[in-house]
């Protein structure tokens, strides 16, 4: 059946709250519309992808992208109160799945006669979106591989003391999160005793999600993560590996395009039989974690650690249970990057007025498209229609590959 795709990120937030009338934030209503039509690039092309607003009708038909691969079609409000309606049923297929999204799907399907199939919420998908799963998880992998060496599980605080008793009982630098976040929001780093900005939002933060983690910040080389399958009848699949690179403070800013199965080599090598070890347990626990309720991609953030002199691997730093831009980077690879050719893709944002347009516009003219055979084989591509108002642009740009293996 082909699915009609909705971008919401920062679902985490609304499956928190737990309200079919969620609010987005500001940044992140401005980044669902402005990056709406990124499911175009993982959707298969007789799929739909609803947009509230059409910004650009011609993009995916204007030079040079409408040489590539075909694409799903968009559809937006404006299109649907036309009554442009697809003619066949169709599986609603959100980012993120929460109260909000399925509330989105229910009334598109009320106020336009769709034929839509859409998932239902569970209470249970609460929990399971909650970094508290990601550590049980971690606990799981530990105990399933005892002769691996892994990082201390984070701990869970209800007010501050906790939190104090916690660094005083360890080494400083840590890391507090707050339990519904992802993509490197909700953190906090702690490089000693509490300063009251601190105190404030630790308070803040317990105020709204009534707890807190806080674990010791590790020595990180390299971010990664492993993407699965639920097919919600007990089964998980590897899907592949994505390397992505994240801010100092730890927000997502860009994926590796062409070179992942170098990159799996690469990690193969490094750590022998421990990575198929720790892909094939996580495979299994994810199986009996979500395996069964949830239906959706998983993805699962990790990185490599120096400590003892020696890299490590934290298997399971988070997990998250929705598309991912992991997800993204691996349908770029394989069906509109050309063998051989490799890069990046990005998310940017800029605050200042009409700087991503020309930033936009100068990358057009310093990295000309080039394809071949219906891929993309070098230069600037951007992924979203960008415009004089926008702030938020997801781009690839090949030849430009900022992570290299050093054997």
């Amino acid at each position: 059946m082909p699915q009609l795709h909705y971008f919401n990120p920062g679902h985490e937030t609304a499956v928190w709250q737990g309200v079919k009338n969620y609010t987005p934030p500001a940044n992140v209503g401005r980044m669902t519309r402005e990056l709406a039509f990124l499911p175009v690039w993982y959707a298969d092309a007789d799929d739909f992808v609803f947009v509230e607003e059409e910004t650009d009708s011609a993009f995916f038909t204007s030079d040079p992208i409408k040489k590539l691969q075909p694409f799903a079609a968009i559809l937006s409000r404006q299109a649907l109160k036309q009554r442009a309606l697809p003619e066949c049923a169709l599986e609603a297929a959100p980012w993120g799945l929460s109260p909000h999204s399925v509330h989105l799907f229910e009334k598109l399907q009320e106020d336009f006669s769709l034929t839509l199939s859409i998932p239902c919420w569970k209470e249970a998908y609460k929990q399971l979106t909650s970094r508290q799963t990601a550590c049980n998880c971690l606990q799981a992998l530990k105990e399933k591989l005892p002769h691996v060496p892994l990082p201390s599980t984070p701990c869970f605080c209800h007010d501050i003391a906790a939190v104090e008793r916690f660094m005083n009982a360890h080494p400083a630098p840590f890391v507090v999160k707050t339990p519904f976040s992802s993509s490197g929001r909700g953190l906090l780093w702690l490089h000693g005793k509490l300063t009251d900005k601190e105190k404030e939002w630790i308070k803040g933060a317990l105020k709204k999600q009534g707890s807190v983690s806080i674990e010791p910040a590790l020595d990180k080389r390299l971010d990664f993560a492993m993407e699965f399958h639920s097919d919600g009848k007990g089964e998980v699949t590897y899907e592949g590996l994505s390397i992505f690179q994240a801010e100092k403070r730890g927000a997502y800013s860009g994926n590796l395009l062409g070179v992942v199965d170098q990159w799996e080599s690469y990690l193969q090598k490094l750590f022998g039989n421990t990575f198929r070890q720790i892909k094939d347990t996580l495979r299994e626990t994810l199986s009996r974690l979500y395996g069964y309720d949830y239906t959706g991609y998983l993805g699962v953030d990790m990185l490599l650690y120096f400590q003892d002199s020696q890299l490590h691997i934290h298997p399971c730093v988070e997990i998250n249970m929705r598309y991912t831009m992991g997800i993204v980077a691996l349908h770029l690879s394989r069906n509109y990057v050309a063998p051989g050719s490799h890069g990046a893709m990005y998310i940017t944002f800029d605050a200042r007025p009409g700087e991503a347009y020309r930033q936009h516009l100068q990358m057009q003219a310093a990295y000309p498209l080039v394809i071949e055979g219906h891929r993309a084989k070098k230069g600037y591509l951007s992924l979203c229609p960008v415009t004089a108002d926008t702030k938020y642009r997801a781009y690839l740009l090949l030849d430009d590959n900022p992570y290299q293996i050093d054997h």
